[in-house]
């Protein structure tokens, strides 16, 4: 499993961060989506923890092990993407590469076009959120209009909804359980601010991402459509795109070993 420990990634923000230091001239940053953790890249992370590599993965603020502060502006996306700008800073190597999913994609492409951070040498993207405003598939509309304590009592609803929509058919019912019992701890207010306020992305300004890119969504994702990630690998200038059979959204989980397989293509590269 993913262990870590709080780090004070910049002024007012700790965050709980997961380090794996070999040595190595090459490091792997996982990057979340909204509502979930870092330990869902965990058959990732046994994976390359052989491999002269360095791992670094970070729940995000109000996500999994770190801090959950009551205040919508902790959520913003400009706030998100400065937390990543500084975990990448204070832990990059001479070549890094990213691996994304979901919420996280939208956030690395942000990311990539505010600064086109040096020593990314590829990045593979997992079940790409729509470029625009979030849609009604992603997250139904009144979500961001219930009161709270009204979007409490939905919660189960949300989750059966999630579950049928997120996972495939033929995903293993033991995770799929497990998963939804780890996101019990997600509080709504925090997903309520954090939708609200995610980046939206310029299809437009995406073809200055020159690096070796890996797009990956599943075919029976009906959370987010795999026509999101064609419309992203089809405006990123060195995209490739693959089509993960019995698969929904939750890729790195479903399937570990595709996944793991797009990242030893950009780290053989």
């Amino acid at each position: 499993m993913i262990g870590g420990a709080l780090e004070n990634v910049r002024p007012g923000r700790s965050l709980h961060v997961a380090t794996r230091f070999t040595g190595g001239d090459t490091t792997i940053f996982f990057i979340h989506g909204a509502g979930g953790n870092k330990a869902q890249f965990r058959f990732q992370w046994q994976y390359f923890a052989d491999k002269p590599v360095n791992l670094v993965a970070w729940d995000a603020m109000g996500h999994g092990k770190s801090p959950q502060p009551r205040d919508a502006a902790a959520y913003a996306g400009y706030a998100l993407l400065a937390d990543a700008q500084s975990v990448f800073a204070a832990h990059k190597s001479r070549r890094n590469i990213i691996v994304a999913h979901s919420y996280g994609v939208r956030l690395t492409l942000a990311w990539m076009l505010a600064d086109q951070p040096p020593g990314v040498a590829g990045l593979v993207l997992l079940g790409a959120a729509p470029l625009g405003p979030m849609g009604k598939r992603l997250v139904p509309g009144w979500l961001g209009r219930l009161p709270l304590p009204l979007l409490e009592l939905a919660r189960p609803i949300l989750a059966q909804g999630f579950r049928k929509l997120a996972w495939s058919p033929f995903a293993d019912r033991a995770l799929v359980a497990a998963e939804q019992r780890a996101t019990r701890g997600n509080r709504l207010f925090m997903m309520q601010a954090l939708i609200a306020q995610a980046p939206v992305i310029d299809a437009g300004l995406l073809s200055s991402i020159r690096q070796r890119t890996e797009v990956l969504t599943g075919r029976d994702d009906r959370l987010v459509p795999p026509s999101a990630s064609r419309e992203l690998a089809s405006v990123l200038p060195n995209a490739t795109l693959q089509t993960v059979p019995r698969c929904g959204h939750q890729i790195m989980l479903e399937a570990p070993d595709v996944t793991n397989a797009a990242i030893e293509t950009l780290l053989a590269e």
